[in-house]
């Protein structure tokens, strides 16, 4: 698929694991894994072109979290938050500028409260949290597959990493 799109890049970025997904079930199952480690402070951004399938990640996290929230994208809302044994935030920036200061948004007011889930993290990657996990999805050239790669940015989030058994077949 071509696109424009540009993946977020971090200056202190480390991947720890790459993983392929061969259907929105092996996604779903992937999520579900991430959801049931997922601790309040946890920040997780979502980089991936569109249709690369971000929301659907968002999804099965927030099941395997617990929660029995309805997941829409909060595209048109910018934020939307899940209740259960971990509250969730969900961001999704798609609309906003490039470089949005994050105190314009109130963010992070969450990242105390909720494990805070950011789909687009490229608009606002000059004020984003010092440690999260980064989740870039890619398209590959198998139909329905994609490529999968996580990168801590600091001790939380390579723990995060470190608590999942990561055998989704």
């Amino acid at each position: 698929m071509d696109s424009k799109f540009k993946h977020l890049s971090l200056d202190n970025e480390f991947l720890e694991k790459t993983i392929f997904s061969n259907s929105l079930d092996d996604t779903k199952k992937l999520g579900i894994k991430l959801g049931k480690n997922i601790q309040k402070e946890d920040i997780i951004l979502l980089a991936g072109d569109l249709g690369a399938g971000k929301t659907e990640l968002v999804r099965s996290i927030v099941e395997g979290s617990g929660s029995e929230s309805f997941v829409r994208s909060p595209t048109f809302v910018l934020i939307n938050n899940y209740e259960g044994p971990t509250k969730i935030t969900h961001c999704d920036f798609y609309r906003m500028d490039e470089n949005l200061d994050e105190e314009e948004l109130g963010i992070e007011e969450y990242y105390e409260d909720s494990a805070t889930l950011i789909e687009w993290p490229e608009r606002v990657k000059n004020n984003l949290p010092e440690d999260c996990l980064i989740i870039k999805i890619f398209f590959t050239e198998i139909d329905n597959q994609r490529e999968f790669k996580f990168y801590s940015t600091g001790n939380k989030s390579k723990a995060l990493l470190e608590g999942i058994q990561w055998v989704i077949y």
